[in-house]
């Protein structure tokens, strides 16, 4: 078999060795179109809909704090029957007469800087900082004089280390509860260095030694209930936070927590049940703006089937979608596979799908009728519309899931600190989008010239700037700068330990690589 994206010939595997693309899902460029002919009546033409697709899958926007990831709904075929433009060919486009999404724009900037938003976080819980008690006049002079320097860098915010925790351990050891406070409070600012360095191991075992020596202190559990919500690990997380409750019943930082926590174990109704006992209790800004949210996105999911299976929880109308249902699950379990073969990373919790209507999806994303899907950052959810489909599912459908499956698997990989640019472009790559294919030569001219601006040229910029990844390193190199993405909770450092150039860096290098091939 040869390679439609690069034209390596006789490859014998699922994948092409060259550049990583998957054989059964490449496509070969797609014919180009010529501009249609100015209307004798002197109006100007339609807009071009050859870059159509890109401009819809652009148009992703972020509903509340939270960005939403969108996969388009198809769009029209221009030279299907029905349609009235003709042919066009990309490479004859005139100055003045590009497609829509085209604009002036500097050569080296990013397209569509100005509306791309930032990938949503999880809520952060501040572990506030403890304030240690002096030691008493009963002790050396040395060891208060120890305790203070201590208790200094504290207040300083100065990083505590294993030196700092011995220090405090020994004058533990030898004073008791005297030096509990001391202890913790450097226990506890030493895990939040740990943490930090997204060192998680390290952080809980600093806390749970925390806990022990104060088993009745908020601090140390509030502490493993941010570290276990940064990590993603939500079991732990809602254990930490049903302790933190139990010492505190009205802390509506530990219910904020425990709801978040249930929520991305796809129990909604019991966070939102959590959220409203807490609030009958006591009103809290954040806890009410968090029962909002969870409220308005639960809007249409109530009676839905669910299956829950080994790497799915699928809920959808199961009297009107049955069919379409049993028929998404196949094809989710086949994506799921490829993705993980591709990532060489499987996720350790089922990624929720929620299958809706038109209405429903509109009614809980704020999608316009154009979306075909969309992966929410915050809970993690893909959520799909059904309507109108047969159990067959048509390739537009198939193309969505693996495309919201791919943020995904990319976010959980990363712990979300992967860059928008590379979410979009490996969603795109795995649907076996190419930027040759998409743009044809005259697009890519006005990318390399920086006039393919906007939401098309961001997604046009973030494919290019995957695939130039790839032509370096291979899916191996993609692999090894997720991982160091996760491992590190930087962007910048991943890259430049996989590249070894920070993001910026490696954007100059792909926009100069462009400009040197394709530039004007």
């Amino acid at each position: 078999m040869d390679c439609p994206r690069c034209g390596t010939t006789g490859i014998s595997g699922p994948e092409c060795p060259a550049c990583g693309v998957i054989l059964a899902r490449a496509r070969p460029p797609r014919p180009p179109f010529r501009p249609p002919s100015p209307r004798p009546d002197g109006e100007a033409p339609r807009t071009r809909r050859s870059l159509r697709t890109f401009v819809l899958v652009g148009l992703a926007a972020a509903v509340g704090a939270t960005m939403l990831v969108r996969r388009p709904s198809p769009a029209p075929d221009p030279a299907a029957p029905g349609t009235t433009d003709a042919p066009e060919t990309a490479g004859d486009w005139a100055a003045g007469d590009e497609p829509e999404g085209w604009s002036e724009g500097e050569p080296g900037s990013w397209p569509g800087d100005e509306d791309a938003d930032p990938m949503a976080e999880a809520p952060v819980f501040e572990v506030p900082a403890i304030e240690p008690e002096p030691l008493t006049n009963d002790t050396s002079p040395a060891d208060r004089s120890t305790a203070a320097r201590l208790a200094a860098l504290l207040d300083a915010g100065a990083p505590v280390g294993r030196a700092e925790v011995q220090v405090a351990e020994d004058l533990y050891s030898r004073y008791g509860d005297a030096a509990l406070t001391l202890l913790e409070a450097v226990l506890v600012k030493a895990a939040r260095g740990e943490q930090a360095a997204r060192r998680y191991a390290e952080a809980e075992a600093l806390l749970r030694r925390a806990s022990g020596v104060a088993p009745h202190s908020l601090h140390p559990v509030r502490g493993l209930l941010s570290v276990r919500l940064e990590a993603g690990d939500w079991r732990a997380a809602e254990d930490a936070a049903r302790a933190a409750l139990s010492l505190s019943p009205s802390d509506h930082e530990a219910t904020r927590g425990l709801a978040y926590a249930l929520l991305r174990q796809n129990r909604s109704p019991e966070a939102i049940e959590a959220l409203e006992a807490s609030l009958d209790a006591s009103e809290d800004p954040a806890s009410r703006a968090l029962l909002e949210k969870l409220r308005r996105d639960s809007v249409g999911e109530s009676g839905l089937t669910e299956q829950r299976l080994a790497h799915f929880h699928v809920r959808y109308d199961g009297d009107a979608h049955e069919d379409v249902g049993r028929a998404v699950l196949r094809v989710l379990d086949r994506h799921y596979a490829t993705l993980v073969r591709r990532f060489d990373y499987q996720p350790p919790e089922p990624i929720p799908v929620i299958l809706l209507s038109r209405q429903g999806y509109e009614d809980v994303t704020g999608a316009p009728g154009w979306s075909g899907g969309l992966y929410d950052s915050f809970d993690g959810r893909v959520r799909i519309p059904i309507a109108g489909l047969t159990p067959s599912l048509d390739p537009e459908l198939d193309d969505a899931l693996l495309h919201e499956l791919t943020h995904a698997f990319v976010a959980d990989r990363t712990r979300g600190v992967a860059p928008r640019e590379i979410h979009e472009g490996l969603a795109q790559l795995m649907e076996g989008k190419t930027t040759d294919g998409v743009l044809g030569e005259a697009g890519l001219r006005a990318l390399a010239d920086g006039r393919l601006r906007g939401v098309a040229g961001f997604y046009a910029a973030a494919l290019s700037l995957v695939e130039h990844l790839v032509g370096q390193r291979g899916q191996g190199g993609i692999n090894d700068l997720l991982a160091a993405m996760a491992e590190t909770g930087n962007a910048d450092a991943a890259f430049r330990s996989v590249y070894g150039k920070d993001f910026a860096g490696i954007r100059r290098e792909w926009q100069a690589r462009l400009r040197q091939r394709y530039g004007s």
